[in-house]
């Protein structure tokens, strides 16, 4: 029977870093992504074993907390293990490490089974009848609602490029971090870094269209900056993404 945690090694290439030779957010994200993939491979629930049966993995929530950010040239191992099912919905859990053992972030994440038919969500049980998941949550987190903007203290806009899109077509999870990450001030943007991050997607956008990001700082909340986001369609306005950071 395939181990339900698993383990995986990355290194911080210089291509994967910012401007101050530190890891970029969108390449710890896509450690996660990657490792949950390969797991969910060997599991035999991959995206790919599910849409031979006409369904698909959907991403609903995130939340990550960055102990601290990696620099060019790092290597870490990423162990994550589904954390619980029940519903419409499927928990898997992340901790990142140091070959030291140094925590580097922890997370929790939320997923849907679709129905590729009629895009609808499918119980997770009927689906998985197996045992699939271990009582451990790296962040003791319930997926409440995030809240919406009372005001835009900014936007800007971006085209879904080619680029963003992942083999089966839909943009990539990471890609609405960066999007929403963009909207702060670049004194936060450049100066700092997120420390914690709550994603909720909502909807999917496609090639060539256009989203709006805007972003609001929250008042009165300390020391450390905290944003609430939210991405729109811009032609429809459909919400596809809402979000929550915290910077340091």
């Amino acid at each position: 029977m395939t181990e339900l945690v698993f383990r995986k090694e990355y290194a911080i290439h210089t291509y994967e870093t910012d401007a101050g030779g530190l890891a970029k957010t969108v390449t710890l994200l896509n450690f996660l992504q990657d490792s949950a993939g390969e797991h969910a491979g060997r599991l035999g629930l991959s995206v790919v074993d599910l849409v031979k049966r006409n369904m698909t993995w959907v991403l609903s929530r995130y939340h990550i907390l960055f102990h601290r950010h990696p620099a060019m040239g790092e290597r870490l191992e990423v162990t994550t293990w589904p954390s619980g099912k029940g519903g419409y919905f499927a928990t898997r859990d992340f901790e990142v490490a140091d070959p030291n053992g140094g925590a580097v972030l922890s997370a929790t994440s939320s997923w849907m089974i679709l129905g590729l038919e009629r895009k609808q969500p499918l119980k997770v049980d009927d689906i998985i009848d197996v045992p699939y998941a271990i009582d451990k949550r790296a962040l003791d987190d319930p997926f409440a609602s995030l809240p919406v903007l009372s005001a835009r203290d900014s936007e800007i806009r971006f085209r879904v490029e080619s680029a963003h899109l992942d083999w089966n077509r839909h943009v990539n999870n990471a890609v609405y971090v960066q999007w929403a990450l963009e909207g702060v001030p670049p004194e936060v943007l450049l100066k700092r870094r997120p420390v914690e991050l709550e994603v909720s997607y909502r909807a999917e956008t496609f090639y060539g269209e256009e989203v709006l990001s805007v972003a609001q700082r929250v008042p009165g909340a300390g020391a450390d900056p905290v944003y609430l986001h939210q991405i729109f369609n811009a032609a429809t306005g459909t919400e596809l993404t809402r979000l929550r950071s915290r910077w340091k």
